[in-house]
């Protein structure tokens, strides 16, 4: 463990006892503050110094922990009640995402990965019962993980490479958001408090792809399928969450789509690389990683400057306050894959990595550009309900001090890594496009921001059909916004009337399993009759059946 991760992990334990015994958030924040800084420098030796895939998720957590510094203090200020307990368990939980991380394969590595899941459960089912359903959601995935995970690392030695890249694919895959295992994220993100979903989409979600990555290694490389699995089921699942969520009703549970789309997306390069060992795709997996962490952590953190995330009961956003809408489009440009944001970085490597791959690879490129065309149109209904037009409804917003410089934080480094992406790919010796282009567009979108202002303009009100004045009802809400590109999908089942609906298709299909578990669990129950003759009969059975097994 270097000096960073060692300096971090001391301050995480100090900030936990700080929680504990009551609650000062001056000395909170300068010891998450600390414990940020110590994973940048320890993120800053490992990638830059060696390349390990290590450092990269310690430079995301360091950045996200440095806004939660100053952020989480005044945000659980509006949470005196449960402000205590969650101050104590989230620096329990960075510390068990690091140890994930840090530690060898083995009982090590599983300790703290459910480690992990119970903390990151707790967190979200603190909210109370409103939160059941998505905590449950949270809690199964995390048993179906774990599943995953002890039959690879139980069955190494044992086992063939492909029954241990399949219980990989199932433990990394259902933290990483993996289609169609992804169920759990948009469950979880609505119930759970601002800081906690810009954990859990920023940085636990990306274990589980550090996790695959580190699996070759410790592994062995893996069958070819499952590269093809990670690129098709990637792709698939971004498309199919953007198209789901574009009938979403909350605002985090929108983001929490985006972030299935997101890490979909960053899967498929993950795939790529396995098939082709191509450097191009290796590029497109790390730097996704950290432009989508910060991004997102900066959305979900905005997101809880709002007293209300109902989208059909948002609007106005933008003229009550210009700093928050400001540093929201940043977020939501960059997430859309706008140039020259991080995001469309890491998508112009990957579509030079489909480009020039052998065999069907190249069809990937259409993929990616329907998703391209689905995240513009999803962030842009996102952005023109929640803070263009007419306000629809009574929302308070909370933005202190400290709130605003941990936004402030994500979003400098976020411009910073979208002006100078090339200098995080160094470690691959990645070359990205030339250093001007980046430059270049922004001098040309400020420069036609210039002119478009000095243009002559006039105020007249907007034509209203004869009526007068224009209220909030007039205008499109959430899902009559998104109805006209919904009827393209005909998967999806959409109701409409009063209170329009939308279906999760995978929703029943899991219901079914659900059902189908119950059944077997009451045919067990029924095995319980309480009478010693029928219990002698079952060893019998039993000893009968294992018998016949092994002389067979």
């Amino acid at each position: 463990m270097s000096e960073g991760v060692m300096v971090s992990a001391l301050a995480l334990v100090g900030a936990s006892l700080v929680g504990l015994r009551g609650w000062d958030s001056r000395g909170y924040t300068w010891l998450l503050g600390l414990a940020g800084v110590g994973f940048l420098w320890a993120g800053e030796a490992v990638w830059f110094g060696e390349g390990g895939a290590a450092g990269v998720f310690l430079l995301l957590l360091g950045l996200l922990t440095l806004a939660l510094a100053s952020y989480l203090p005044e945000y659980l200020g509006h949470h005196p009640k449960e402000a205590p307990v969650y101050a104590f368990l989230v620096p329990l939980f960075l510390l068990a995402m690091v140890g994930v991380a840090q530690a060898p394969p083995g009982l090590p590595f599983l300790f703290f990965w459910e480690g992990m899941a119970l903390l990151g459960y707790l967190l979200v089912a603190l909210e109370g019962p409103k939160a059941q359903a998505g905590a449950r959601a949270f809690f199964l995935a995390s048993r179906l993980s774990g599943a995953g995970l002890y039959l690879a690392f139980l069955g190494q030695g044992h086992l063939g490479p492909d029954w241990i890249w399949a219980g990989l694919l199932v433990g990394f895959g259902v933290k990483a958001a993996l289609f169609p295992f992804h169920l759990w994220l948009p469950r979880a993100h609505p119930v759970a408090i601002s800081p906690v979903s810009a954990l859990l989409s920023g940085a636990m979600t990306k274990l589980g792809l550090y996790g695959l990555f580190q699996a070759q290694t410790w592994f062995g490389p893996p069958p070819v399928w499952v590269g093809f699995a990670l690129v098709l089921l990637g792709l698939f699942g971004a498309v199919y969450a953007l198209v789901r969520g574009l009938a979403e009703e909350d605002l985090k549970g929108a983001l929490a789509y985006s972030s299935v789309e997101n890490l979909g997306l960053m899967l498929a390069a993950l795939g790529g690389y396995f098939l082709t060992g191509k450097a191009l795709f290796l590029g497109a997996f790390f730097l996704h990683q950290v432009g989508h962490a910060l991004f997102k952590g900066l959305l979900f953190l905005g997101s809880g400057a709002l007293s209300e995330r109902q989208l059909s009961r948002l609007g106005g956003l933008w003229h009550r306050m210009p700093l928050l809408g400001g540093l929201v489009l940043l977020g939501m440009a960059v997430g859309a894959g706008l140039p020259p944001g991080a995001v469309f970085a890491a998508e112009w490597v990957l579509y030079q990595g489909f480009l020039f791959a052998p065999g069907l690879l190249p069809l990937g490129v259409g993929a990616l550009a329907l998703v391209g065309a689905l995240a513009l149109y999803f962030y842009v209904r996102l952005f023109g309900l929640a803070f263009l037009g007419a306000p629809r409804g009574e929302v308070a917003l909370h933005l202190g001090p400290g709130m605003r410089f941990g936004l402030l934080v994500l979003a400098v480094f976020l411009v910073g890594l979208s002006l100078f992406p090339q200098q995080f790919l160094r470690p691959l010796g990645q070359g990205l496009y030339p250093s001007w282009i980046p430059w270049g567009l922004l001098a040309l979108a400020l420069g036609l921001y210039r002119w478009l202002d000095r243009r002559p303009s006039r105020s007249y009100g907007t034509w209203d059909c004869g009526f007068q004045p224009l209220t909030s009802r007039m205008q499109p809400n959430a899902l009559g916004f998104s109805e006209p590109a919904l009827r393209l999908f005909p998967f999806l089942r959409l109701r409409v009337g009063e209170r329009p609906e939308l279906d999760e298709p995978l929703e029943r299909v899991y219901q079914g399993v659900g059902e189908g578990f119950g059944w077997a669990t009451r045919l067990v129950q029924a095995l319980q009759s309480g009478s010693l003759h029928f219990y002698l009969l079952l060893q019998l059975l039993t000893l009968v059946v294992v018998m016949g097994v092994v002389l067979l």
